[in-house]
Protein backbone atom coordinates (compact mmCIF):
# COMPACT_ATOMS: atom_id res chain seq x y z
CA UNK A 1 0.00 0.00 0.00
CA UNK A 2 2.90 2.50 1.15
CA UNK A 3 4.71 1.71 -2.35
CA UNK A 4 1.14 2.33 -4.35
CA UNK A 5 0.88 5.56 -2.46
CA UNK A 6 4.67 7.15 -2.83
CA UNK A 7 3.91 5.98 -6.95
CA UNK A 8 0.89 8.27 -6.90
CA UNK A 9 2.62 11.19 -5.35
CA UNK A 10 5.31 10.84 -7.43
CA UNK A 11 2.72 10.31 -10.67
CA UNK A 12 1.35 13.92 -9.41
CA UNK A 13 4.59 15.24 -9.03
CA UNK A 14 5.90 14.31 -12.37
CA UNK A 15 2.50 16.00 -14.18
CA UNK A 16 2.26 19.23 -12.14
CA UNK A 17 5.76 19.86 -13.67
CA UNK A 18 4.90 18.96 -17.26
CA UNK A 19 1.68 21.17 -16.64
CA UNK A 20 4.03 23.85 -15.26
CA UNK A 21 6.35 23.49 -18.45
CA UNK A 22 3.31 23.54 -20.86
CA UNK A 23 2.24 26.80 -19.03
CA UNK A 24 5.41 28.57 -19.57
CA UNK A 25 5.89 27.08 -22.94
CA UNK A 26 2.62 29.14 -23.62
CA UNK A 27 3.17 31.77 -22.18
CA UNK A 28 6.65 32.64 -24.17
CA UNK A 29 4.49 31.47 -27.32
CA UNK A 30 2.17 34.49 -26.63
CA UNK A 31 5.04 36.79 -25.61
CA UNK A 32 6.26 36.12 -29.44
CA UNK A 33 3.31 36.66 -31.21
CA UNK A 34 2.44 40.04 -29.23
CA UNK A 35 6.07 41.45 -29.73
CA UNK A 36 5.55 40.39 -33.88
CA UNK A 37 2.66 42.10 -33.71
CA UNK A 38 3.84 45.67 -32.28
CA UNK A 39 7.04 45.33 -34.29
CA UNK A 40 5.35 45.75 -38.14
CA UNK A 41 7.82 43.14 -39.92
CA UNK A 42 8.13 43.16 -43.92
CA UNK A 43 8.10 39.91 -45.45
CA UNK A 44 11.93 39.53 -45.44
CA UNK A 45 11.83 40.23 -41.84
CA UNK A 46 8.71 37.98 -41.05
CA UNK A 47 10.90 34.96 -42.35
CA UNK A 48 13.75 35.75 -40.17
CA UNK A 49 12.70 37.29 -37.05
CA UNK A 50 9.92 35.23 -35.57
CA UNK A 51 12.68 31.85 -35.32
CA UNK A 52 15.37 34.13 -33.94
CA UNK A 53 12.87 35.59 -31.10
CA UNK A 54 11.38 32.98 -29.82
CA UNK A 55 15.23 30.66 -30.08
CA UNK A 56 16.24 33.77 -27.82
CA UNK A 57 12.98 34.19 -25.71
CA UNK A 58 13.08 30.21 -24.61
CA UNK A 59 17.22 30.72 -23.98
CA UNK A 60 16.78 33.74 -21.76
CA UNK A 61 14.06 32.20 -20.01
CA UNK A 62 15.77 29.28 -19.03
CA UNK A 63 19.01 31.33 -17.84
CA UNK A 64 16.73 33.59 -15.49
CA UNK A 65 15.03 30.23 -13.98
CA UNK A 66 18.20 29.00 -12.98
CA UNK A 67 18.82 32.49 -11.02
CA UNK A 68 15.51 32.64 -9.30
CA UNK A 69 16.41 29.25 -8.05
CA UNK A 70 19.68 30.41 -6.62
CA UNK A 71 17.81 33.34 -5.08
CA UNK A 72 15.33 31.04 -3.16
CA UNK A 73 18.30 28.84 -2.15
CA UNK A 74 20.54 31.47 -0.95
CA UNK A 75 17.77 33.07 0.87
CA UNK A 76 17.56 29.78 3.30
CA UNK A 77 19.13 30.63 6.76
CA UNK A 78 20.82 26.94 6.96
CA UNK A 79 22.65 27.28 4.15
CA UNK A 80 26.49 27.62 5.68
CA UNK A 81 28.34 30.76 4.21
CA UNK A 82 30.33 29.00 1.93
CA UNK A 83 27.40 27.20 0.26
CA UNK A 84 25.86 30.94 0.15
CA UNK A 85 28.87 32.22 -1.45
CA UNK A 86 28.94 29.59 -3.91
CA UNK A 87 25.74 30.44 -4.85
CA UNK A 88 26.15 34.25 -5.39
CA UNK A 89 29.02 33.22 -7.57
CA UNK A 90 26.83 31.05 -9.85
CA UNK A 91 24.69 33.99 -9.67
CA UNK A 92 27.13 35.83 -11.30
CA UNK A 93 27.96 33.75 -13.69
CA UNK A 94 24.62 32.90 -14.94
CA UNK A 95 23.38 36.95 -14.55
CA UNK A 96 26.67 37.34 -17.39
CA UNK A 97 25.10 34.56 -19.64
CA UNK A 98 22.38 36.43 -19.57
CA UNK A 99 24.33 39.38 -20.81
CA UNK A 100 26.10 37.68 -23.41
CA UNK A 101 22.84 35.90 -24.68
CA UNK A 102 21.48 39.21 -25.11
CA UNK A 103 24.56 40.74 -26.40
CA UNK A 104 24.06 37.66 -28.92
CA UNK A 105 21.16 37.99 -30.25
CA UNK A 106 20.70 41.70 -30.44
CA UNK A 107 23.60 41.50 -32.87
CA UNK A 108 21.44 39.24 -34.43
CA UNK A 109 18.36 41.20 -34.40
CA UNK A 110 20.41 44.21 -35.70
CA UNK A 111 20.75 42.07 -38.77
CA UNK A 112 16.73 41.84 -39.36
CA UNK A 113 15.51 44.25 -37.78
CA UNK A 114 15.81 48.84 -38.21
CA UNK A 115 16.99 50.52 -34.81
CA UNK A 116 13.13 51.70 -34.53
CA UNK A 117 11.79 48.31 -34.93
CA UNK A 118 14.18 47.16 -32.35
CA UNK A 119 13.14 49.57 -29.95
CA UNK A 120 9.93 48.59 -30.20
CA UNK A 121 10.25 44.82 -29.23
CA UNK A 122 12.06 46.30 -26.21
CA UNK A 123 8.67 48.61 -24.98
CA UNK A 124 5.90 45.58 -26.75
CA UNK A 125 8.04 43.01 -24.09
CA UNK A 126 7.85 45.41 -21.77
CA UNK A 127 4.26 46.04 -22.49
CA UNK A 128 3.26 42.45 -22.58
CA UNK A 129 4.86 42.05 -18.89
CA UNK A 130 2.51 44.49 -17.92
CA UNK A 131 -0.68 43.06 -19.54
CA UNK A 132 -0.27 39.67 -18.35
CA UNK A 133 0.57 40.91 -14.77
CA UNK A 134 -2.58 42.76 -14.87
CA UNK A 135 -4.50 39.79 -16.09
CA UNK A 136 -2.82 37.58 -13.30
CA UNK A 137 -4.06 40.10 -11.01
CA UNK A 138 -7.28 40.45 -12.02
CA UNK A 139 -8.10 36.73 -11.91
Amino acid sequence: MKKIWITLLIFSFLQSLSAQERLRERFLMQKKEFVIKRIELNAEQQKKFPAFYEEYIFKLADVQKQIRQLKIEAAMLSLSDAEINADIDKMLKLKQQELDLQKEYITKFRAILTPKQMIAMFRAEREFLRVALRALKDD
